[in-house]
């Protein structure tokens, strides 16, 4: 029986920045987006019916309280597919990091069972759907590089960003995106980051102004001193530029060549949970399809 192999590749903010809010809660975005090759690995396979779900991550939820069922769920409805699929998850991406984990391995089940029932969905309707799950759905299911602005709906393609890595360290805690949220829109005096700049820096390949330019305004209300430290030490060793991803909880560096950043990351692995080293992939999801 034919089954698909996904790699859903974890993402990271070049810039983040939040720049309004609507009436429903839901606040405007203006992020610069980066997807790693550090990915979660899944296996789907049809049923007849059902969701048959696992994971190698025992304490993530379970049943629909996961994105992954979810997704096999929505995608059931609105491709109107009586069938079924089981979903092997094999977890690398770390979860509350800001790395979007969870979105990755919803747009991995979209495209994968797109390919597995035979493409019914166009790839804007999986969007579309994607969007309904949650916000980086979208863009994890375009990837490579790319400015994200709405609520995470309107994705408009950069310039591959090539010749760099990144070495990234995970604290000893997680943040919930909700949290992150709410103490952003107690803060009184925030500092927001030069997007345009950040572009800039992308498109001419630029990592001296991409360093300078890197910022995400969560960092002022989410653990500011031991982000700064973990910053602080990047930077000493070697990083052109350092900040946090998403609502956090991780924290990269971004530099010229592996050698420097994989040294950068065993240095500051004492100041966290785990260390990891990943370099920029033009996609989002790597999908193949084995009989």
């Amino acid at each position: 029986m034919s089954f698909v192999r996904a790699e859903a590749c974890a993402k990271i903010n070049l810039s983040l920045d939040i720049v309004g809010k609507r009436n429903d809660g839901y606040h405007f975005m203006d992020m610069v987006m980066q997807s790693v090759n550090l990915c979660d690995t899944l296996e789907l396979k049809q049923l007849k019916a059902g969701i048959d779900f696992f994971c190698s991550d025992q304490s993530l939820p379970k049943g629909k309280d996961n994105l992954a069922v979810r997704a096999a769920s929505a995608f059931f409805e609105a491709a109107g597919i009586s069938g079924g699929v089981s979903i092997r998850l094999k977890k690398r991406i770390p979860s509350g990091a800001g790395m979007a984990g969870g979105s990755a391995d919803a747009a991995a089940v979209l495209a994968g069972l797109n390919a597995l029932y035979n493409t019914p969905l166009p790839h804007e309707a999986l969007c579309e759907l994607g969007l309904k799950l949650g916000a980086d759905v979208p863009f994890c299911l375009i990837g490579g590089t790319a400015r994200v602005t709405g609520i995470g709906e309107k994705i408009e393609p950069l310039p591959a960003l090539d010749s760099c890595f990144f070495a990234a360290l995970k604290p000893d805690f997680s943040i919930y995106t909700k949290e992150a949220f709410s103490k952003f829109d107690q803060a009184k005096a925030v500092q927001h980051p030069d997007t345009v700049c950040v572009c800039r820096a992308v498109k001419e390949s630029n990592l001296v102004l991409l360093g300078a330019s890197m910022y995400n305004v969560f960092e002022q209300t989410v653990e500011p001193a031991l982000l700064h430290k973990i910053k602080r030490a990047f930077l000493t060793h070697g990083a052109c530029g350092a900040a946090m991803t998403g609502s956090g909880s991780v924290i990269y560096g971004i530099f010229e060549d592996r050698q420097t950043a994989m040294a950068a990351a065993a240095a500051v692995r004492p100041l966290g949970k785990e260390s990891f080293v990943f370099e920029p992939v033009p996609y989002g999801i790597s999908i193949a399809l084995i009989s």
